[in-house]
């Protein structure tokens, strides 16, 4: 599946690190697994990456920046503890953050419940009494996976965003930890490849193990799949004189998500092929079964009770996204090839109430 979630009622150490070492990431109260990624009006896969703590030695360049940062501020551990100041930081952060969004870093931390079954820590970078950095952190029995970094912004030049992550590493290794689990990059160049700096990683793979990130193939991902099939859909309905708009729809992993998930629109790149009375007509390739598939979508008069994080801003402005929680209609075609898509695509093009794509 592209997403799986489950909300643990509890959780030990030692089965954090099954979680993790099996590709899972912690969000919020939930543990969760995602294949692909809709930001920057790309579609990506999620590559999970961790670093062996056994060989973990900062450079000279990294020893350099802690040496900086720890002669001039005040630097503590411990447990996560959301306050004023912290919220202040996540809020100047918010912006810059990709995806969907947690309002709070509450929110962000436990949504709303008096407490999680993670431990979860905190690296603080203060300058006097101001709060100018933190991080956090999950501890297992052998692992430890890091959440997220906030800093000041007037305090830019000092790479504190680097400096907590690398804080976080140390305290793995220095508490006898294996695994670093920094969270992950994705399969194209990014800005999530500031992770890397850390040190040597492994990758998890599509066959379910972990191996040398050098060795990583991107050819194997699902979004090359998809950006491979979606690119032969839409040539298929150009050969065939048929207009057609591909989005990118980042609410697929509702499709997923809670007893409703069987009404949502799961494709990430649904084609729009033109509207009648039934709503929108899109086609799109399913990369669980291998196959394509043909439908009416519309959307979704009550999406706001669903949707209990915020947009990126970039969902909103970016002219690749098909910007609303969509609901599915009548099914033309279920796990069809794309002969059967066109064909079905230029009979449906026929009816005297279909309104094309412009």
């Amino acid at each position: 599946m592209l997403v799986q979630t489950h909300f643990p009622r509890s959780l030990s150490r030692s089965r954090y690190d099954q979680y993790l070492a099996s590709g899972w990431f912690r969000g919020s109260v939930m543990l969760y697994k995602m294949d692909l990624l809709c930001i920057d009006q790309m579609l990506y896969s999620v590559v999970n990456i961790r670093m062996n703590l056994g060989n973990y030695a900062p450079t000279s360049r990294q020893r350099k920046i802690m040496r900086r940062v720890e002669s001039r501020f005040t630097v503590t551990y411990g447990h996560a503890q959301p306050n004023a100041h912290k919220e202040a930081l996540y809020a100047q952060h918010k912006s810059r953050f990709k995806g969907f969004i947690h309002s709070t870093l509450t929110d962000y931390l436990n949504a709303g419940f008096q407490g999680t079954v993670f431990d979860t820590r905190e690296v603080c970078v203060y300058d006097g009494d101001r709060l100018i950095a933190v991080s956090y952190f999950d501890l297992g029995e052998q692992s430890m996976a890091s959440l997220l970094g906030l800093y000041d912004e007037a305090y830019s030049k000092f790479s504190l965003g680097s400096y907590t992550l690398l804080k976080e590493a140390e305290y793995g290794k220095r508490t006898g930890r294996k695994w670093f689990y920094p969270g992950y990059i994705l399969d194209q160049r990014s800005d999530f490849d500031y992770k890397l700096r850390l040190g040597p990683m492994e990758h998890y793979t599509s066959k379910k193990r972990w191996a040398k990130l050098e060795n990583f193939k991107p050819k194997t991902t699902t979004s090359y799949k998809i950006r491979e099939a979606t690119e032969a859909l839409t040539s298929g309905l150009r050969d065939v004189g048929m207009p057609s708009h591909p989005w990118l729809y980042p609410y697929f992993s509702m499709g997923y998500m809670g007893p409703w998930s069987a009404f949502f629109l799961r494709l990430p790149v649904p084609v729009e092929l033109g509207h009648d009375v039934e709503g929108m007509l899109v086609a799109g390739f399913d990369p669980e079964s291998e196959s394509y598939t043909l439908m009416h979508i519309h959307p979704c008069p009550d999406a706001s009770q669903f949707l209990n994080m915020e947009p990126s801003s970039e969902f909103a402005t970016g002219e690749a996204y098909l910007n609303h929680l969509y609901q599915t209609g009548d099914t033309l075609l279920a796990q069809g090839t794309l002969e059967e898509v066109l064909q079905l695509a230029v009979r449906w093009r026929d009816r005297p109430d279909v309104i094309l794509p412009a």
